[in-house]
């Protein structure tokens, strides 16, 4: 049971007061100090039932604050720091207010960090990293016994690649990639299985996390002396002073790795990555591993693939990447390894896609985004990474405008047809659905009204049919189906059990 706050913690000045519903039902009560929230407040469902609850400091959001279903059972708690979300959002499980099912970390009303989402039992199902409010960087899914069973690849909140390991088949036996790392998360050993024994071959890393050495299995049998695993051959070459010149790594003859030529004081000028003999890259890598100056990154056969400047091993200045083909698909400037000022996407032939600026890795400032054939689809203002203002969009069967506030939908929301005629109208709060929502069809004619009051289901929701008669009326009170067609909807309830009345 949640232990709800105390209207006795109030501050010095406090004028209690208490806010109603139409219904006399509160709906919300706090302190007021000089016309301002402050301390403790609480809101209340049009039931009566709590609704929200937490602290404020300065008037802003402070501290842990609880929200609630409409029967009083704890369904979140988020963590702000003068107004803000900083720290914890965690969201439980409605049978059990003790037991979380998801945990997202917040840095300035943003996703930071790695989030976690927990299964039934509790047991951790997967776990994904939030960089700026989007997926980003690597997500892990787990089995119930713990182990690793999928890798995610996010890139600007873009899922980019799955990998399968550590699967098992019916039997129980390993089939597929395994990977294990140790308890700092280094990778320590990858490779194949098959119906449960070793079949391939296998990489060995350091703690360092740096390859140490390979081996080669068939079918649960260590093969000796395998090409394969020919250990890595670091050559060097020397200048007349007796400095290095050059430095490559081998591994079975064949150049791979990384490749560094040196000037007579020791200096690195220039350098490159090998894979299987083939250049992947071009550009310096310092003692340190840190990659510095200009740098060129290749297709596996050969073509540009993108180019650009680090500094201090972050990417810097002007970035060009182009397709396969050599067509110009993306440009635009880095500062600090972060995106900055304008980008740009191309289409194939040339034509703009998208344009977007970026302040210190964030969305700033003016996006537009076209479609093959010229025409814009979608056009609006962000402010720090959160969409703001107005909003249009206009994409495959109908057209969007509304406004957004801090990255919530918020007001008035139309949809159109290609002719004109409005599909949908409806309103938000803060991305909560508000009042009426009315949707219709190519003809103007309405197909549907929803109510909604704070986010929840209330009133009556009626469907139409072709001749705009009303083909059936569904009632709502606190998102709980309450009525259809005007008969009151029986709720049957559960026979008593041993448990239930132990419980």
């Amino acid at each position: 049971m949640t232990t709800l706050l105390s209207s006795q913690e109030n501050p010095v000045g406090c004028d209690w007061t208490v806010y109603t519903f139409p219904n006399g039902n509160k709906a919300s009560e706090g302190c007021l100090i000089n016309g301002k929230p402050e301390g403790i407040w609480m809101n209340y469902h049009t039931n009566g039932k709590i609704k929200s609850q937490g602290n404020r400091i300065d008037h802003e959001l402070s501290g842990e604050w609880l929200f609630f279903d409409s029967v009083g059972i704890k369904i979140q708690s988020v963590e702000y720091v003068q107004g803000i979300k900083q720290g914890w959002e965690r969201t439980y499980a409605g049978t059990n207010e003790n037991f979380v099912i998801q945990e997202t970390p917040f840095e300035g009303n943003l996703k930071s960090g790695l989030g976690n989402e927990f299964d039934e039992n509790g047991l951790l199902k997967k776990s994904i990293f939030y960089k700026e409010n989007l997926e980003d960087g690597l997500g892990k899914e787990y089995a119930k016994d713990g182990r690793i069973i999928s890798i995610l690849e996010f890139q600007k909140g873009y899922l980019r690649s799955v990998q399968k390991v550590n699967r098992k088949d019916e039997q129980g036996q390993r089939n597929g990639l395994w990977k294990t790392w140790n308890n700092r998360g280094i990778l320590k050993e990858e490779g194949y299985w098959s119906n449960g024994v070793r079949n391939g071959i296998f990489k060995f890393y350091k703690t360092s996390g740096e390859l140490d050495y390979l081996e080669k299995y068939e079918w649960g049998n260590l093969v000796l002396d395998a090409e394969e695993t020919a250990p890595v051959d670091v050559r060097k070459t020397y200048h007349s002073n007796g400095k290095i010149a050059s430095s490559s790594t081998y591994s079975n003859g064949v150049k791979v790795g990384i490749y560094r030529e040196y000037n007579q004081e020791g200096a690195v000028i220039s350098g490159a990555i090998f894979d299987d003999d083939s250049i992947i890259a071009r550009g310096i890598t310092t003692p340190q591993g840190s990659k510095e100056g200009t740098w060129k990154h290749y297709y596996p056969g050969g073509e540009l693939h993108f180019e650009g400047s680090y500094e201090n091993g972050l990417k810097e200045g002007e970035w060009k990447y182009f397709a396969i083909t050599g067509e110009l698909i993306q440009r635009g400037l880095y500062r600090g390894g972060k995106f900055h000022n304008a980008w740009q996407w191309y289409y194939l032939d040339g034509k703009v896609h998208r344009k977007e600026h970026y302040r210190k890795g964030k969305e700033d400032g003016l996006f537009e985004e076209w479609d093959k054939s010229g025409k814009q689809i979608l056009r609006g203002e962000y402010e720090s990474g959160r969409r703001q203002g107005e909003w249009i969009q206009d994409v495959n069967d109908h057209k969007e405008v509304g406004s957004y506030l801090d990255g919530e939908k918020n007001g008035i929301w139309i949809h159109t047809y290609p002719n004109g005629k409005e599909q949908f109208k409806g309103e938000y709060t803060l991305g909560v659905p508000e009042g009426k929502h009315t949707y219709r069809s190519f003809t103007g004619n309405i197909q549907r009204i929803e109510r909604y009051l704070g986010g929840q289901k209330n009133g009556k929701w009626i469907y139409y049919g072709p001749s705009q008669s009303t083909q059936q009326s569904l009632e709502y009170k606190d998102d709980a189906l309450i009525r259809i067609d005007g008969q009151k909807v029986k709720i049957k309830q559960p026979k008593s059990t041993e448990a239930n009345r132990k419980s």
